[in-house]
């Protein structure tokens, strides 16, 4: 059995302990408080006042319990490393499937929270402290931040808030609660439909404008996220970059192509588009239509992304670029659960600053700010722009595309509808609804003037 240290002394059996560091002549005490054990500095060096400093330190922690008070404090800047902490080690752990807003959130911490509250202590940050928190985010940022700006700092600020509890540095009953202020955020600046056929229209020339070998791969893979935005109405950054060939199913649907004709007197039918063999006979041209369901991760978690021609033929472009093996097919690597990833470059690279790349091909087309708005032009303002277009050429129920895009249908109305009164005009002709309001035939008798009613 070791021999006691000279220097520890027990003051009250399991409930009170007094003992010196090696590397310190200052007394420190242990307490133990609700079955758990805190550490304090006595500030002492004198072992009688140090022994009744730890008394004093054991009434008030019970107390400061009993008031429903963390025992101890902490400094906010080893809490929030430690929320830090855990988020890095999720994102490094592929199993954990982290959300990608955890690399926001860390920075938040890092530029942000630590700066500002590092130095105080975790259960004293009062409100009053929050309101300066905005007020300096106003002027490191030179403006109002917005309201999913804040929303996203106060959610950095709960899980530091979640692991400061959890280590009983604060309870539930003091930890502040948090209000989100800030500007309402706008509709993402759009794209017409003219732009959006400029953008594709421009990149091949583009791509091949450039003679350095890794540019063009990266100009190429651009092209290929492009599309696919547009084709899916999928979110940005991760939904689409995390992709692997095992996330994807495809089928092929049979389409007869039809058209329609019109006579005369304005009758419409629906025609089967027809060709004919030698000898006259009517031929019926069968269409295939691809399918592609797109399995993805990111804001709300699972989710299927439809594309349809145009993603289908994007990564069969893929396959035949970054594959030198022609037994290697779309089939091949979506049945075997093939777990490379989709969106990488002819030399099997990820995407190097995308954001930058495609502010400057828009810039270099005079795409880049919007002309109504003044807005400039992001990756999000694809999805906005699919999100109208299907909406306003297509009227495709705001159900379906809310499961399509992985958003509620009052987030589709107030950030991506923007119909047109001639994009509504033939939904909202409603020609019974119209018949019935304007109905003056069948009046009942009982609504007819009472004046009239009276008259011989």
């Amino acid at each position: 059995m070791p021999s006691k240290v000279e220097t520890t002394h027990v003051i009250l059996p399991r409930e009170l302990i007094v003992y010196q560091r090696s590397d310190s002549d200052v007394w420190q005490c242990r307490v133990k408080v609700d079955n758990k054990w805190f550490s304090k500095t006595t500030k002492e060096r004198d072992l009688e006042k140090a022994i009744e400093r730890a008394k004093r330190l054991l009434f008030e922690a019970q107390l400061r319990n009993e008031s429903n008070i963390p025992v101890v404090t902490k400094k906010f800047r080893d809490i929030a490393r430690l929320a830090k902490q855990q988020m890095q080690d999720e994102l490094a752990n592929p199993k954990m499937k982290a959300p990608v807003s955890f690399n926001q959130y860390v920075k938040i911490i890092d530029d942000y929270l630590i700066p500002f509250f590092g130095n105080k202590n975790i259960d004293g940050i009062t409100y009053d402290e929050l309101d300066s928190y905005q007020e300096d985010l106003k002027v490191k940022m030179n403006r109002s931040p917005a309201y999913s700006t804040m929303r996203k700092h106060n959610v950095t600020l709960n899980r530091i808030f979640d692991k400061a509890v959890e280590k009983a540095y604060l309870t539930n009953a003091n930890r502040p609660k948090l209000d989100t202020k800030g500007n309402k955020s706008e509709k993402y600046a759009t794209f017409d439909i003219g732009e959006i056929n400029a953008i594709l229209a421009n990149f091949p020339p583009w791509i091949a404008g450039t003679s350095n070998r890794e540019k063009r791969e990266q100009r190429e893979l651009l092209f290929d996220y492009v599309r696919v935005l547009i084709d899916t109405g999928a979110r940005p950054g991760k939904e689409l970059l995390d992709l692997q060939w095992k996330n994807i199913r495809y089928r092929m649907v049979v389409n007869n192509d039809t058209r329609v004709e019109i006579d005369e007197e304005g009758n419409r039918s629906v025609i089967t588009h027809e060709d004919y063999d030698d000898r006259g006979e009517a031929l019926e041209l069968t269409k295939w239509e691809p399918t592609v369901s797109l399995s993805v991760y990111g804001k709300t978690k699972d989710r299927v992304a439809n594309g349809f021609d145009v993603t289908y033929e994007v990564l069969n472009e893929i396959i035949e670029r970054n594959y030198s093996d022609n037994k290697i097919t779309l089939k091949s690597l979506t049945t075997s659960n093939n777990e490379g990833y989709v969106f990488r470059t002819r030399s099997l690279k990820a995407p190097s600053s995308f954001n930058h790349l495609f502010d400057r091909y828009l810039d270099e087309h005079n795409l880049l700010i919007d002309r109504n708005s003044g807005k400039k032009r992001v990756f999000y303002s694809l999805r906005s722009t699919h999100t109208t277009a299907v909406m306003n050429l297509d009227q495709v129920p705001i159900r379906d595309l809310s499961k399509q895009l992985g958003n509620s249908v009052g987030m589709i109305e107030k950030h991506y509808d923007r119909a047109t009164g001639d994009a509504i005009v033939e939904n909202v002709r409603a020609p019974n609804a119209r018949q019935a309001l304007f109905n003056t035939d069948k009046v009942p008798e009982i609504y007819k003037s009472k004046k009239q009613k009276k008259s011989p």
